[in-house]
């Protein structure tokens, strides 16, 4: 696993030189998708991403969308964002941050912890398990889905 970048957003000229450094060439597809994904803060899936792209590119299929994230994600210019029970997520800030996750809606935001910026993992070494992220995420209700909750519904 490659270490992510330590700036918030890749730019278009990092993207190009990451891609490169693969062997692989910044094509009008995945340009468009980065630059799809670069304008959002809502950290879309794929299938969003590709309805963003699609009069863009005619013909695009979803299944390059998906390929094309993949590739953003490995090669440090995207973050995949993967929550239990929701759809995996894409989101452009590549620096080390966590979530607050909607049950109701799945809606993702970035959340900044403040104080310690490093949690020690728990003995993976006697386990032979070699860590290389960590993400945390708390789930709750959004503000908006908060207004409209049932009360007494077990959220868990």
């Amino acid at each position: 696993m490659k270490q992510q970048p330590r700036n918030r957003t890749s730019s278009l000229a990092s993207v190009e030189d990451a891609l490169h450094r693969e062997g692989l060439p910044l094509t009008i597809q995945r340009r468009a998708i980065f630059e799809a994904l670069e304008g959002r803060r809502d950290h879309p899936t794929a299938e969003q991403v590709y309805e963003s792209v699609r009069e863009r590119i005619p013909g695009l299929s979803r299944t390059t969308v998906y390929r094309v994230l993949e590739t953003l994600v490995r090669v440090g210019a995207a973050r995949k964002v993967d929550h239990p029970g929701a759809a995996s997520r894409f989101d452009p800030r590549v620096d080390h941050h966590h979530h607050l996750v909607c049950v109701e809606c799945e809606r993702v935001v970035d959340l900044e912890l403040t104080g310690e910026k490093r949690i020690a993992i728990p003995g993976p070494r006697k386990r032979g398990f070699q860590v290389f992220d960590y993400s945390i995420h708390f789930t709750g209700l959004c503000p908006e889905c908060g207004r409209t909750a049932r009360p007494g519904r077990n959220r868990q």
